[in-house]
């Protein structure tokens, strides 16, 4: 049986069965029936592995991200550390480009190198394999390496849609003029990038999506859509205490989850590390452990007050 358990791939969600399990198992299947079994978990993980934007798991929050980006045109995603946000976010980008043709995707970082680093390698990941070995044509045109990125910070999908990388170094004109479908800012963009871009968004009917871990405490950006929102839905925060009321407005022992802006066209989501079931969530939590309430708001739950060096 120790044979049979070592042979099989780990995965944070289809856990391989213990030796007294598998034993059980076998008597109440077969040998046979459960090879099967076994050979099946292995090929749903190699297909996860090969090809993550068909066959990736996409755990609930992200459909509640999706939610609200039906009914509203722009999205903050606050989140603790590794909590999925650039994953979720870099999918969705996948997902207009592939599936709406002659689309724009604008995706902006801090600078080029933290594009790559942070941004184009994830969308590189999701893109489905047979777009990662297209011929290259007069249309087609997608070109990428580890170490720089895709080529010219941008590429062409053979349905004529087109991706573009931008950072918040370069001059705000290169946003200036141009329609888009999805905009997708990471990290500390700037609040008159913000309030430029959602101009490039209107003729499309575009979306603005906006992903953020709030480590220094509120930037200007995050003031602008959590600054008098309204909370819709909350979660129990299992890191801080759970007799007290952690937030205004929450029960207690809860974290914000899900809120409307007070600009009625915006939404914002909190990624709690803890949902993200690749994250190895006690890692965090032993590290976490002793910290101040505010420092595990914001590592564990993307939430932070109004402190020091931030203040509105």
């Amino acid at each position: 049986m120790k044979n049979i358990l070592d042979k099989m791939s780990d995965h944070p969600l289809l856990v391989k069965p213990t030796e007294q399990q598998l034993i059980e198992l076998i008597k109440e299947k077969g040998i046979e029936k459960v090879t099967d079994l076994i050979q099946l978990r292995e090929e749903k993980i190699k297909a996860e592995k090969e090809d993550p934007y068909r066959h990736g798991y996409e755990p609930f929050h992200w459909k509640d991200a999706d939610e609200i980006l039906k009914e509203k045109d722009e999205l903050l995603i606050l989140g603790g550390n590794r909590a999925g946000k650039t994953e979720y976010a870099a999918k969705r980008a996948i997902f207009t480009l592939v599936n709406k043709p002659n689309a724009i995707v604008w995706c902006i970082h801090t600078t080029s190198m933290s594009s790559i680093q942070m941004q184009q390698n994830v969308l590189w990941k999701y893109m489905p394999p047979e777009l990662k070995n297209a011929r290259k044509t007069k249309i087609t045109n997608i070109s990428y390496s580890q170490k720089n990125g895709f080529s010219d910070n941008t590429f062409i999908l053979p349905n004529r849609s087109q991706c573009f990388f931008m950072n918040y170094a370069q001059d705000k004109k290169v946003i200036e003029g141009g329609e888009v479908d999805l905009i997708w800012c990471d990290e500390l963009v700037p609040l008159d990038w913000v309030e430029t871009l959602r101009y490039r968004a209107i003729t499309r009917r575009g979306k603005l999506m906006i992903t953020f871990t709030p480590i220094l405490g509120y930037s200007q950006v995050v003031k602008d859509y959590v600054a008098g929102c309204t909370i819709k839905k909350t979660l129990k925060a299992e890191l801080l205490d759970q007799d007290k009321v952690i937030v205004a407005g929450c029960p207690k022992g809860h974290m914000p989850y899900m809120a409307v802006s007070m600009n009625s066209n915006a939404g914002v989501v909190w990624f709690h590390s803890q949902l993200n079931p690749y994250n190895p969530f006690d890692q965090l939590k032993a590290t976490l452990d002793g910290k101040t309430s505010n420092e595990i708001k914001i590592r564990a739950y993307g939430y932070a007050e109004n402190t020091a060096g931030s203040q509105f």
